[in-house]
């Protein structure tokens, strides 16, 4: 039976997770609008992202693969990998998390067709159109569905489970988006927005789901301990790549300047955008993660039984 104090303290800690990731949510938000503004709105941005298409790769191989990964994005796969979240969290009897999860998958994909379809427009800057002409793709469908699923799986697995859910859905958001850039579909400020449009509603959803519901400090098992404990490592990582990413860009930009873009040029911009899309995609999922960080989202009045329930699942 919990004490008078561990409840307090359960409270304060659900109050200042609430605010945190409602904050997250306020910055993917405003990230997303200045990403719109400078990928779409400036002849610099415009440069960088056709650059990255014009210098995808073209081997068999690799087309091949991707194209096998994003056949498995598709309205019927949509539909059964959300239903598949939703049972798992009535499975643990945890309605909350199934609507937590479904708010974050339904808002964030529709939110992605208004502003791809209605909202949002695509000037011609660059005087040229792109290969995938002037119509606007920000954000990405495909992308926003793999990193929706990937956030809904986090939401309703228990908490000791949570690190190792956000690791495959990491690993599977970054190969669909990259995905979308190597077959041409997508330019990669499609996918990094979709990335944020997800984000938005994942920070907001479980703001307002410990708000609702409240939440309590867990310890996690000493493997999962270990594994959250490398989250800097993730996060230097990810820092890393967008580093790296950047140094790509200013040489695309510089090129592209004097004229000089090559296939050398291209290829450079294509491997910036795709450490542009992991590294997003790392940096987000670690602040989701490490703003989660020995929190359960069970009801701090949950039942002895369920929670032995839980761990023996």
């Amino acid at each position: 039976m919990s004490t008078p104090t561990t409840r307090t303290t359960d409270v304060a800690l659900a109050h200042t997770r609430s605010i945190r990731l409602a904050c997250f949510a306020v910055v993917c938000g405003l990230l997303l609008v200045a990403l719109y503004v400078v990928a779409t709105r400036t002849h610099w941005g415009q440069t960088v992202d056709d650059a990255a298409l014009d210098g995808r790769t073209t081997r068999a191989t690799v087309l091949t693969a991707t194209n096998r990964v994003l056949n498995t994005i598709s309205i019927a796969s949509l539909v059964l990998g959300s239903t598949a979240i939703v049972l798992v969290a009535f499975a643990r009897r945890r309605p909350h998390l199934a609507i937590a999860a479904a708010a974050v998958i339904l808002g964030s994909n529709a939110t992605t067709q208004v502003l791809k379809k209605v909202l949002l427009g695509r000037p011609d800057l660059v005087g040229r159109p792109d290969p995938l002409g002037m119509l606007n793709t920000l954000p990405s469908g495909h992308s926003t569905v793999a990193m929706a699923l990937a956030v809904g799986l986090v939401i309703v697995v228990p908490a000791r489970a949570r690190p190792i859910a956000a690791l495959g859905g990491l690993v599977y958001a970054t190969f669909v988006g990259a995905g979308t850039v190597t077959a041409g579909w997508h330019r990669p400020s499609d996918v990094v927005g979709a990335y944020l449009v997800v984000m938005v509603w994942a920070g907001g959803s479980l703001a307002l789901l410990i708000v609702t519901e409240g939440a309590e400090r867990t310890r996690q098992a000493r493997l999962l301990q270990r594994i959250s404990s490398i989250s800097p490592f993730f996060a230097g990582v990810g820092v890393g790549l967008l580093l790296g990413a950047m140094l790509g860009v200013a040489g695309t930009l510089v090129a592209a300047r004097e004229q000089q873009l090559d296939a050398v040029n291209l290829g450079a911009a294509y491997a910036a955008s795709i450490a542009t899309i992991a590294g997003v995609a790392l940096v987000l999922f670690v602040v989701l993660l490490s703003m989660l960080r020995d929190l359960s989202l069970d009801p701090p009045n949950a039942d002895i039984a369920e929670l032995f329930a839980d761990v023996a699942a």
